[in-house]
């Protein structure tokens, strides 16, 4: 632990900061970072109720959602809010599991731990059980950019550019297809069977919901262009319009949340040329990227802070990020790198190694 006593400084003179090895580059950071941190919990006495902050976030993201859910189908909102407010609430939702990941919460009592686990993954089915997120996260801080990280190989991290990767950024269950046998063999504790059990039951049924939906109304769209040969039950429609209002609800929402972070977590980690800490993630804050953090809580601009601390809740990086962003940037994390989708995320200019 860096002990705080003051204000760090970040005027180091250039020759001095050349000299510095990639782990005291590292402990600078974290220096600011822990700094920040301690002033704004010394300043704001609400923050020292975190347990009751991280299950008041929970509960009334749930409820928000079940809220503009209510609202859409009483016709009281366009389909456009409730997709967009419950996109945005559900990915509130993922930053409060990955707290829990870190048990950042109620660490000390199991049952409301894991009722706030249940509720994150309920309301955000397209996941594989929080437990077992919990798990493979643990282990994407050990080997962040190497062949074992099996979270981010699995959304695509570490993938040569082209349809393939675009795909797996897109749909999990074609990213498990296209990179299971690869990790079964070079990610030990890669175990398809243990993938299987940790979708029962909610990602199951999402993408029994979210397959429906879209080749139900592809059909439909189809058959409309042809002149309607195809005579369509009653009953058809029927579960068209179930499908239709779990979609605006549910699985669009999420689809939007998933796709949004996959899209920027895959990019803005380092894979294959990695050597320690300073090297796993960059910093992607441009303008242009608020469409997709406004669905990933601002992920890729404060990610990276947590790599190097990861013992701060979610909204207390957020805040930390404009004060320690010229801290990152003056110790040599990489900004807005957005060639290295080109390199299949690696941080030289070669792909060093084969990419899956």
């Amino acid at each position: 632990m860096i002990a705080i006593t003051e204000r760090p400084t970040v005027q180091v003179p250039t020759k001095l900061y050349t000299r510095l090895s990639q782990k005291e580059k590292s402990k600078k950071i974290m220096k600011w970072i822990r700094f920040r941190d301690k002033k704004l919990r010394g300043k704001f006495e609400f923050l020292k109720h975190q347990d009751e902050l991280g299950l008041a976030i929970t509960l009334g993201s749930a409820a928000g959602m079940i809220l503009f859910a209510g609202l859409y189908m009483a016709g009281m909102i366009p389909a456009w809010t409730c997709i967009v407010a419950n996109a945005v609430l559900a990915s509130i939702l993922h930053e409060v599991e990955h707290d829990l990941i870190h048990n950042l919460y109620y660490k000390d009592n199991l049952k409301i731990q894991n009722f706030m686990f249940w509720t994150v993954w309920i309301f955000r089915g397209n996941t594989v059980s929080p437990w077992y997120r919990r798990m493979i996260h643990t282990l994407h801080h050990k080997v962040s950019g190497h062949k074992e990280d099996i979270e981010e190989r699995l959304i695509g991290n570490g993938m040569k550019f082209g349809l393939k990767r675009f795909i797996t950024m897109m749909d999990g269950n074609m990213s498990f297809l296209f990179q299971s046998h690869i990790l079964r063999r070079e990610a030990p504790k890669f175990k398809r069977s243990e993938i299987t059990r940790s979708s029962w039951p909610y990602l199951v049924i999402y993408f029994h919901l979210w397959y429906n939906f879209l080749f139900i109304n592809l059909f439909y769209i189809g058959n409309e262009l042809l002149g309607n040969p195809v005579e369509i039950p009653a009953w058809l429609d029927t579960v068209r319009h179930f499908l239709n209002i779990s979609a605006v609800v549910y699985t669009i929402p999420n689809w939007i949340r998933q796709t949004s972070i996959q899209i920027v977590s895959s990019n803005m980690h380092y894979y294959g040329d990695v050597k320690g800490l300073h090297d796993q993630t960059q910093v992607l804050d441009r303008w242009f990227l608020f469409p997709l953090h406004l669905f990933c809580f601002n992920f890729g601009s404060t990610h990276g802070i947590h790599h190097f601390v990861v013992n701060q809740p979610f909204y207390l990086r957020q805040a930390v990020a404009p004060f320690v962003h010229p801290a990152m940037k003056r110790y040599g994390i990489r900004f807005n790198d957005f060639g290295s989708i080109f390199r299949a995320n690696r941080l030289g200019e070669k792909e060093t190694l084969a990419a899956a």
